[in-house]
């Protein structure tokens, strides 16, 4: 008998992945080549369906059924280390449980439809804790609750459960194959093919046409616990994220460039809930509202969290989406495979009885890392939209046609919403897509109008607030736990002045000002010259610089006017930091205009004097990619970074990050 016989560890239908995770790493390549290393597993758990024939050569001879017996050797002393910490299994009906869900462990997780991803299976499982914290550990236990998944894809939520449990559960999905495939890992359920989005739509809309002899699609006792005021429900589902216009969902399988006009979204538009009754996700979550609205009911729900604050939910939220909060956590969309970037996929728990403005409540989110281990919380800061800092400045009317911009030296052609005016007193435009971290990379000084929507006029009256803006969406760091994070204005009507100015100073000579003087480009049969307002330095210097480039010798000889930044630096206190950056940036240009002729300077469209940031860098980047001033000057444009950051959360442009913690 072995000595630790007392001690071992019993294997259930709950914690049979975790032992075969286990089991796997010990013995999965000594086994894995006639049959899955699963089925060798299943054998060796049950009692009296395995066992050592020779310590001396490490042989194992594994019952597999139906009189198929195979011999493995595997490394014994292990394989008896194992079998000393865990006891075999001698109920049937455990074996039985275990069996039905065993094939998952081999599945391809990397289907991908109608934009699905599919659940980890241990944050699935940590789900599940969460929400028997609210309802009870044993809530199967007792007649009145009930489960339901409208998008069960191949179960991976429903993977943990009892089988106990999932007697009281319903689990939906759109396709057959996902259907049959639950049908088989979850006999105890009621698995059904049903599309959430269109089926019986009419009949939630108007309960009593089943009078007039239409019948439901979904199973009729399902039709009856809906029915019945007295049962309890939960809601746990990972809906579809996919986004389009076009129609085309049905029981075939789809990219997402081909999801639907369903018969949810035209609900949703005859309530003017504007582009957010494109996402199949949002219509999940409509449907799920009309459902169960009132009930004694709560919404497990895997997802982005762009629902709770984004600018574009905002509607919905007001009218729709207005639940109380129970609990919840985020992980990195990482843990997704087949997700592209890194963003946070949150898991919330909100309670369907209650109603309360999502604005009013303090939804702090307990933080997950990849091995599902909780390392911080989160604390998602949800305002208004008329707190966002794409509200701030107020954009001036524009009138004068003038080139739009793609990027530095590029025009857009071709949109067909093309946005091709500024306003009166123009300097540039700040592009600025968003109001999320998301879109940090889509803000730009550009020095035309932004060819497509997200842009907007600078002129001198929003000048500084928009040099803070261009500033602060591009300094903060981006991860995956501030991605859909939203920026918002500042909690104090003062600003310090020298944060404004370091503001402006780092925006003038920051890699997104694409900023640029151009002599000539033809646009709607008109000749355009578009001139560098964001130019740093007064003409009386730059007269007295080494310009070898003939033209703009001549033109700065006869140039009458400084440019608008240089007028508001040389009337302004500059910081010491700032200043720094002046010095060097002005070494920098003086060697740009000294060795000028050195590179090719049409590339760069330079043809006029007030040259801009993007052209001064590219040119002396190509006549010495290693220039040591321009390194020089990155560095202290990070230390002035670095200088600014705390303060963008002081003023309130954005919530903290995360709070860390160290566990007992």
């Amino acid at each position: 008998m072995s000595l630790f016989d007392s001690d071992k560890k019993v294997i259930t239908e709950e914690n049979f992945l975790e032992v075969y995770e286990y089991w796997e790493s010990f013995f999965g390549k000594y086994v894995d080549s006639d049959k899955k290393a699963s089925e060798y597993f299943i054998s060796d758990i049950e009692i009296g369906k395995s066992h050592i024939l020779s310590e001396s050569d490490g042989s194992v001879a594994f019952d597999l059924g139906e009189g198929n017996a195979k011999i493995k050797f595997l490394p014994i002393k292990d394989y008896i280390f194992f079998w000393d910490i865990y006891e075999k299994v001698d109920d049937i009906n455990v074996i039985y449980a275990i069996r039905q869900k065993i094939d998952r462990i081999s599945e391809d997780y990397q289907r991908r439809f109608t934009g699905e991803f599919y659940t980890p299976i241990d944050f699935a499982d940590k789900a599940l804790n969460y929400i028997e914290r609210i309802v009870g550990s044993k809530w199967y236990e007792k007649d009145n609750w009930r489960l339901w998944d409208m998008a069960a894809g191949t179960g991976n939520l429903e993977f943990t459960l009892p089988t106990s449990a999932l007697k009281k559960c319903y689990i939906s999905s759109l396709l057959e194959d996902d259907v049959n495939y639950c049908k088989r890992i979850f006999p105890a359920a009621t698995v059904f093919q049903y599309d959430y989005l269109n089926d019986d739509i009419n009949l939630l809309a108007n309960p009593d046409l089943s009078k007039l002899g239409l019948h439901h699609k979904m199973p009729e006792q399902l039709v009856d616990d809906l029915k019945n005021p007295d049962l309890k429900w939960i809601i746990f589902i990972n809906p579809p994220f996919a986004t389009s216009n076009t129609a085309g969902l049905t029981s075939q399988k789809k990219s997402k460039d081909n999801v639907s006009m369903t018969k949810i979204r035209e609900m949703m538009d005859n309530e003017g809930l504007g582009e957010v009754s494109r996402e199949l996700f949002s219509q999940f979550l409509y449907r799920i509202h009309k459902e169960f609205q009132g009930r004694d009911a709560y919404l497990g729900l895997f997802s982005k969290i762009k629902y709770i604050n984004s600018n574009n939910d905002q509607k919905f939220r007001d009218k729709i989406f207005k639940y109380k909060f129970e609990s919840g956590f985020i992980m990195s969309s990482k843990n997704f495979h087949g997700l592209r970037g890194q963003f946070p996929i949150g898991f919330l728990v909100w309670n369907l009885g209650k109603e309360k403005k999502l604005e009013s409540q303090n939804i702090t989110l307990d933080i997950f890392n990849n091995e599902c281990e909780k390392y911080g919380t989160k604390k998602i800061l949800i305002e208004d939209r008329s707190k966002f800092l794409n509200k701030w400045v107020k954009r001036p009317k524009t009138t004068k046609v003038f080139p739009p911009f793609s990027s530095a030296i590029n025009i857009s052609a071709g949109n067909k919403d093309i946005r091709d005016k500024v306003s009166d007193d123009f300097l540039c435009s700040l592009m600025c897509c968003g109001n999320d971290v998301y879109h940090q990379n889509q803000t730009a000084l550009l020095s035309g109008p932004y060819g497509s929507a997200g842009g907007y006029s600078v002129n001198k009256e929003n000048f500084e607030h928009s040099m803070v803006i261009h500033a602060v969406r591009r300094i903060i760091k981006q991860s995956w736990t501030n991605d859909r994070d939203q920026f918002l204005i500042p909690h104090t009507s003062e600003l310090e002045e020298e944060f404004i100015n370091d503001c402006v100073i780092w925006s003038a000579f920051s890699d997104s000002n694409n900023t640029v003087s151009i002599k000539e480009i033809k646009y709607c049969g008109n000749n355009y010259q578009i001139d560098n307002h964001l130019y740093p330095f007064l003409l009386s210097e730059v007269r007295q610089w080494n310009i070898t480039l003939s033209p703009l010798l001549t033109q700065i000889i006869s140039a009458n006017e400084d440019r608008y930044l240089a007028q508001w630096i040389d009337n302004h206190k500059i910081s010491e930091e700032s200043n720094l950056i002046l010095e060097k940036a002005k070494s920098v240009y003086k060697k740009f205009y000294k060795c000028t002729n050195q590179g090719q300077w049409l590339d760069y469209k330079i043809g006029l004097w007030d040259v801009g940031w993007w052209q001064v860098k590219m040119l002396l980047s190509e006549i010495d990619p290693y220039d040591h001033d321009l390194i020089e000057l990155n560095k202290l444009h990070k230390k002035l970074s670095e200088k600014l950051l705390p303060q963008i959360y002081k003023f309130g442009f954005l919530s903290e990050e995360v709070n860390f913690y160290e566990e007992d």
